[in-house]
């Protein structure tokens, strides 16, 4: 990973620095997020091996839990997301050309609108001697400090994949309603290096929002279920 060449072309402006420069302008970008309803992904729990599994059936046809109607106020101030309320975040991670393929690093994480780091939804890196590359990870890096490993697991093969954010931070105290930034960040060995955000408003009303495909991040969908 840190160890490859890069293109001089690609040396021009890192993505890494476009990660830290959009925190500047993420509090109006926010607004953009679409609001369409949707059929909710029941995805749930703070435990990586039970919220970021393979899935072998189209997003969606699994069903929630009925929403609740909370008035309970988040730690943070302002009405709480609502108890049932979470984010699945769908991706598959195809990867490009031949030859041998190393699993990616992919990270997914919250922050606010902001730029204030939320949480960890899930990390996948390797340990031992490869935890070195995870300093690669440089956008989640810089957002959480690179401590909050709480939902890190081993690195995955390609293919489809979901997650859930259960509408908390990284203490566990459910987070205001409000506007959040979702982001996906994959780095790969001998492989390229994408960071995907999306600007999301979780309130009371479902929304989903579709980012384009980067590199060997595709079918992405971010579903919001109050």
């Amino acid at each position: 990973m840190t160890e490859q060449n890069v293109p001089a072309d690609e040396q021009t402006e890192s993505l890494y620095q476009r990660a830290i420069s959009r925190r500047s302008v993420l509090a109006g970008a926010a607004a953009l997020g679409a609001v369409l309803a949707v059929p909710a992904l029941a995805c749930g729990g703070k435990s990586d091996k039970s919220a970021f599994s393979s899935t072998t059936q189209a997003p969606g046809t699994t069903a929630a839990s009925a929403s609740s109607s909370t008035t309970a106020k988040a730690s943070t101030g302002g009405a709480a997301i609502p108890a049932s309320g979470q984010v699945a975040i769908d991706f598959t991670f195809a990867p490009s050309g031949g030859g041998m393929v190393k699993n990616p690093y992919i990270a997914v994480w919250v922050e606010t609108a902001a730029g204030k780091f939320v949480d960890t939804v899930s990390l996948w890196y390797s340990t031992g001697k490869n935890e070195r590359y995870l300093s690669d990870m440089r956008a989640w890096v810089s957002a959480s400090g690179g401590t909050d490993k709480s939902m890190s697991s081993a690195t995955r093969n390609p293919g489809a994949y979901s997650v859930a954010w259960d509408g908390t931070d990284s203490a566990g105290q459910k987070m205001p309603q409000g506007d959040y930034v979702f982001f996906i960040e994959c780095a790969r060995e001998k492989g390229p290096y994408e960071v995907i955000s999306q600007p999301m408003t979780i309130g009371t009303a479902p929304a989903t929002a579709t980012p384009a495909d980067k590199g060997e991040l595709t079918k992405v969908s971010m579903t919001y279920k109050p």
